[in-house]
Order: C-alpha cells, then sequence, then structure tokens
C-alpha cells in the first residue's frame, strides 16, 4: 500500500515540478524580495509588538504598522504569479509566431515582465536573441524598478496599475508546456455583417 502511494505521489511531483520551476523562475526577483519582506516583517513586527500602548492613537499606529508589513510579501507574491500568467502567454506566442520583438513590446519596461518573457524566450530557444534585444534597449541588470515610477509615478495609483500587477487573469496555455503540442486553438469566428443595402 505505501508503495502505491509512494508511486502516485511520484507522479504528482514529476507532473507539477515543470509548472513549478517556472513558475519559480518567471517570478525569481519578487520571490527574494519575498523572503527578505518575511524576515523584515518578521523583525518589525515583533518590535512594533512589544511598543506599550498609551492611548488608541498609539493602538491604530501599531494595527497600521502590523498590517501593513504584513500585506508585503502578499503583494510580491500576488505580482509573481500575474509574472507566472505572462511567462505562459509570451511562451505560447513565442512558440505560435516565433521571435519578433513586437511580442516583446509591451513587457519591455518592467523588470519582472522582462524576467518572465526571457525564460520564455529561453524554454522557446529564443534567449539569447531576447536578452539581446533588452540590452540593445538599454536594460541591464540593475535596472529594478520599472520605467514609469520615474516617468509617471502617479501611475501607481491607478486601478489599470493594480489589475495588470497584482490580479492579472489566469491565462491556460494553448500549447503543452513541455512540448509545443497544440491542446486546443479556438478560431475567431466573426459575426456576420448584414447590410440594408
Amino acid at each position: 500500500m505505501d508503495y502505491i502511494c509512494h508511486e502516485i505521489e511520484t507522479k504528482l511531483i514529476l507532473n507539477y515540478s515543470p509548472h513549478i520551476v517556472n513558475y519559480l523562475k518567471a517570478g525569481k526577483l519578487l520571490h527574494f524580495i519575498t523572503l527578505v519582506e518575511l524576515g523584515l516583517a518578521y523583525v518589525l513586527i515583533s518590535f512594533i509588538l512589544k511598543i506599550e500602548t498609551l492611548n488608541l492613537f498609539q493602538l491604530g499606529l501599531k494595527i497600521y504598522g502590523t498590517c501593513f508589513f504584513s500585506s508585503l510579501p502578499v503583494l510580491a507574491q500576488l505580482d509573481a504569479r500575474s509574472r507566472y500568467q505572462n511567462f505562459k502567454q509570451l511562451k505560447d506566442q513565442f512558440i505560435l509566431y516565433g521571435y519578433d520583438t513586437r511580442i516583446l513590446k509591451p513587457v519591455i519596461k518592467s523588470r519582472c515582465q522582462r524576467d518572465a518573457a526571457i525564460l520564455a524566450a529561453h524554454r522557446t530557444g529564443f534567449g539569447a536573441q531576447c536578452e539581446n534585444h533588452f540590452y540593445k534597449a538599454g536594460y541591464r541588470w540593475y535596472h529594478l524598478l520599472p520605467d514609469f515610477v520615474f516617468s509617471h509615478p502617479q501611475f501607481l495609483f491607478t486601478v489599470y496599475f493594480w489589475k495588470t500587477t497584482f490580479f492579472c487573469p489566469t491565462y491556460r496555455s494553448k500549447l503543452n508546456l513541455e512540448t509545443p503540442e497544440l491542446l486546443s486553438i479556438q478560431t475567431l469566428e466573426l459575426p456576420s455583417i448584414v447590410g440594408n443595402g
């Protein structure tokens, strides 16, 4: 009985391991940030909770600080999940259309999205071309913050930013992640236009 359970468990791990590895690699910077934030949150929350509260204002600050530092790792993981959705979509696009710099245009201004794009490109055989494209565009390893932080910082407070950064819709891959076989490509049906003559 134990052997059968071990076999089933091994098959499940092997079936999901490429997805887990891709998830971890697509958001590698965000996972590192999460670990750092968890460590800092532990230290800061421990410090905050040791502070003696004398009035309601101090209690409010204590609760606010605890909630704020607790939420940072959650936001980083929501961002990492969104980057994994970008990875799956970009990988499909590279397989279906080949390497094209137009595929990279929407993700060029964010380090985390560039990481997802580079991973997708490497998985499809276009890694060197993708890295070269980002290098020619002037992006280096130390460009961590998105471009809009400097050009349009108010963008951080828009609904669009929050939706696309933390709540990106789940992308269902049209291709098998292990082999580039089409699972199902839905054809686009255009509605017929009936004119009145």
